[in-house]
């Protein structure tokens, strides 16, 4: 396969090697060490010996695992292969400007390397690297023709003891980009390969062609599959070892034939951050970059392991956050593991897929398909299965356990004084002013908003000109529960505050909601993301709404208003301006047969170990959050030095990065020592500002607290309720109805939902 040889492609080579690191075919054909030498997962006895030692009973692989060193770290070692002589990896480096990828020898976990073959710069061993028996080394590599500026893939088989190239061969255009190897049974070479996003899987024969193999892939979900091989797989003869999104399996590939050995997910292992080491026994040796550990699978007799309970968790879609706590949990755990009950069907999260899973998850709980544990996000009725009596209550669960929540979050999470909600941790949603331009306040009002936009000096509006009707309508979604008394089966939508909030929608700007941006729209909001805390900032609009993420992220807003930082949040009839966004928020079945194991899961969340880990987001531990604002506190000395922080636009929102450099502060002696250097950008990446972040003071701590106090509910909102106000808003906006018809027929359609739903 041949393609274009630019600097560009060249450079990139780093970037695309690190992609085959996690999502590549490689294989490494090394022992893997006894059971002993890791930590074995709590979900199972002590592993036994290899298979060979137990025909007749069913073997399960059991997970053992042991932190690696900084030298197996990711960028240092690629196509890794653990072997008794060592490790055997591709190292990435540069050279007079050029990068190259020489071929290094290590001991163990890779410690002294030293360089076997060093490749030059128009040559990259970037597609693959397989041991075969009597310990012949085979390389993928891609080649480039400095004249033609063409790249080609082909073979290479080296000497490992010299170096030495004993033969190559190239690997056709049409059976498309090499992408690795591995050994197949009987010792011949297994080539993998991707053709127009289709994996194709070959067989190199003996007169060096190509023969093509049923790939081992089930037709209705393909994904990514990493071939691990052949030789000390312990299989029956004619099996290989194989792995892909769902799990461990064995294949025949002369057929195409696999059959399942292992699940990830019950395992709490996510193949998209492996990288295989090598087989040994049966036994199969892997790296785990997204954990930083080493994970030995060893076949076990299945009356030596011991079983764990399965816990069912359903959710609207399986986001990043809710994924990692059941893996943690499941990796964990000696007792349970979760299943997820993804009603998105993992299509994109659109409002229409929202929508459908809504429905669908709904008609579940409430016909009696209960899971042991829910995760709540926005649009489920959560507090109509509330009033039916479906959730547990988490106050004495606590207690008993003697965890202690924010009491901001407790509230948050209570509904007719029952605790229904924890999660580990949490954001505040708001709207950013300037002090001198609105007041000291947390909350107001349409009417009091209106009023203050005629002290601006150009009466521009109360949030900056890229705020639409739409969006407006999208934030206020958690807001309506303001309307509503679950405990009494009453709203009022039908008052003067929700007519100035229909009014006050309605003088914000209307845009077709739903319609894609192009490139030129995307970048211009880009640009508009700058430019609308730069209307607040220069008084010509009142307020920007924003999520405040935790302490050092309303350090810096704080810093970014020159002090005078206050957050009043969107304008509401009852003047709750702010709102706590509990991160994948959960709840328990009140009918779960296993109580216990929900619990457990829940405990998981609130560990210290996993409430300390949140410094990007506020813990909903109360002794967390002290520790994240004692931190904030704590004056920096000297020898601490401080960090670089860079702020720029992306996608509408501020985004913090902090470099990892550390520098020594230098500055005259007594004076007062920065946490960070802050440095904004526009859009353009071009440098603005700059300003020295110190230590929270008490007055910007009291003024925190005041923030999180005022945020009285949580984002948690009914997407039959908001489809209501949505649909009645869309016509009094459209001028088919007035702002008390339109209330009137709000109140009347959510009267009727309550009283259903009783």
């Amino acid at each position: 396969m041949k393609t274009k040889l630019t600097a560009k492609v060249l450079a990139g080579a780093l970037a695309i090697c690190l992609l085959l690191l996690t999502t590549g075919c490689e294989r490494g054909g090394a022992p893997a060490p006894d059971a002993s030498e890791a930590s074995a997962a709590p979900a199972a006895s002590a592993p036994a010996s290899a298979p060979t030692e137990t025909k007749e009973e069913e073997l399960v692989y059991v997970p053992g695992y042991e932190v690696y060193p900084p030298s197996m770290a990711p960028g240092l070692t690629n196509y890794p292969t653990e072997r008794s002589d060592g490790v055997w990896f591709i190292r990435m480096a540069e050279a007079d400007g050029e990068l190259r990828y020489p071929l290094m020898h290590g001991g163990k976990d890779a410690e002294s390397p030293v360089t076997v073959l060093d490749f030059g710069p128009d040559c990259a061993p970037m597609a693959g690297m397989c041991f075969l028996e009597e310990g012949r080394l085979w390389l993928g590599m891609w080649q480039g023709d400095p004249e033609t500026q063409l790249w080609a893939f082909a073979l290479r088989e080296v000497s490992p003891e010299t170096g030495e190239v004993l033969r190559e061969i190239p690997f056709p255009e049409e059976n498309g980009s090499l992408f690795g190897l591995f050994d197949l049974p009987g010792g011949s070479l297994g080539v993998c390969s991707a053709d127009g996003g289709k994996m194709r899987l070959f067989r190199l024969e003996a007169n060096e062609s190509f023969t093509e193999l049923p790939f081992p892939q089930e037709e209705e979900k393909p994904s990514q599959v990493t071939f691990l091989g052949a030789a000390g797989s312990g299989l029956p003869e004619g099996e290989c070892m194989a792995y892909d999104r769902e799990g461990l399996f064995a294949f025949t590939p002369e057929t195409g034939e696999r059959r399942e050995l292992m699940n990830w997910a019950e395992q709490g292992i996510f193949s998209g951050t492996l990288t295989p080491l090598g087989l040994r026994d049966g036994a199969v040796r892997l790296l785990d970059y997204d954990y930083g550990e080493y994970v030995t699978l060893t076949p076990t007799p299945r009356s030596r392991v011991k079983p764990r309970q399965e816990l069912t968790m359903a959710c609207l879609t399986a986001d990043p956050e809710t994924a990692k706590a059941v893996r943690d949990f499941n990796r964990r755990s000696g007792e349970w593991y979760v299943t997820v009950r993804d009603y998105s069907g993992g299509q994109p999260f659109t409002r229409d897929v929202q929508d459908r899973a809504v429905t669908a998850m709904n008609l579940d709980i409430v016909s009696g398909n209960m899971p042991d544990l829910l995760s709540v996000r926005e649009g489920l009725p959560f507090k109509s299965w509330a009033e039916k009596g479906l959730l547990r209550d988490l106050g004495p669960w606590l207690e008993e356990e003697g965890v202690q929540l924010l009491p901001q979050l407790r509230r948050a999470g209570t509904v007719g004084g029952k605790l229904l909600l924890l999660c580990a941790s949490f954001t505040l949603r708001t709207a950013l002013g300037r002090r001198d331009a609105i007041g000291d306040r947390t909350g107001w009002t349409p009417a009091e908003a209106n009023a203050l936009v005629s002290s601006l000096p150009d009466c521009a509006g109360v949030f900056p000109g890229i705020m639409t009707r739409e969006t407006y309508l999208d934030l206020l979604d958690p807001y309506l529960e303001g309307y509503l008394d679950w405990d009494s089966g009453t709203a009022f939508f039908d008052s003067p505050g929700f007519r100035d909030v229909l009014a006050f929608a309605a003088s914000l700007p209307s845009a077709e909601s739903g319609e894609i941006p192009t490139e030129a729209e995307y970048l211009q909001n880009l640009a508009l993301a700058d430019a609308a805390e730069a209307e607040v900032l220069l008084g010509r609009a009142l307020v920007d709404a924003v999520t405040v993420t935790s302490v050092r992220d309303w350090q810096l807003w704080d810093l970014s208003y020159s002090g005078k930082l206050v957050c009043p949040g969107l304008p509401a009839s009852d003047g709750v301006g702010s709102l706590i966004e509990m991160r994948s928020p959960m709840a328990v079945s009140a009918v779960s047969t296993h109580p216990e194991g929900a619990c457990a899961f829940l405990r998981s969340l609130l560990e210290v170990k996993t409430q300390t880990a949140y410094t990007d987001r506020f813990p909903s531990l109360k002794s967390a959050f002290e520790n994240h604002l004692a931190e904030a506190m704590r004056e920096p000395g000297p020898e601490e030095g401080y960090h670089i922080t860079y702020v720029f636009p992306q996608q509408g929102l501020h985004v913090w990065m902090e470099d990892f450099l550390v520098h020594r502060w230098d500055g005259p002696e007594g004076e007062r020592i920065p946490r960070s250097i802050v440095q904004w950008y526009d859009a353009n990446s071009s440098p603005v500002r700059e300003e020295k972040l110190y230590a929270m003071d008490e007055e910007q701590r009291d003024r925190l607290l005041a923030l999180l106090d005022s945020a009285e509910r949580s984002t948690v909102c009914d997407q039959v309720i908001t489809g209501i106000v949505r649909e009645e808003a869309g016509a009094y906006f459209a001028g088919q109805r007035g702002a008390e018809e339109a209330s009137r027929r709000v109140q009347k359609r959510v009267e009727l939902y309550l009283s259903e739903q009783g």
